[in-house]
């Protein structure tokens, strides 16, 4: 595997002209693209609802366990 060197200057007048530097950017999104990316953040959407609810069903509130244990030996007193 051949690795080409980067020459600094050649970076540099790609981001510097005469004017500055060159902020102007152009950003075009195909429909193919623009699905790709609504897929994914629907695909990060579900994963995070999924990793939220498996982390609180493995990993029970140890103070509601506490809570309900109270409850039910002030019901047998009662």
């Amino acid at each position: 595997m051949v690795r080409k060197k980067r020459n600094l200057g050649g970076l540099l007048d790609a981001l510097v002209d005469k004017d500055g530097l060159k902020t102007e950017v152009t950003i075009t999104l195909t429909n193919q693209t623009l699905l790709k990316i609504i897929i994914g953040m629907l695909l990060a959407g579900v994963a995070i609802v999924v990793v939220a609810n498996m982390v609180k069903n493995l990993f029970p509130n140890t103070q509601l366990a506490a809570i309900e244990q109270e409850v039910i030996k002030i019901k047998q007193t009662l």
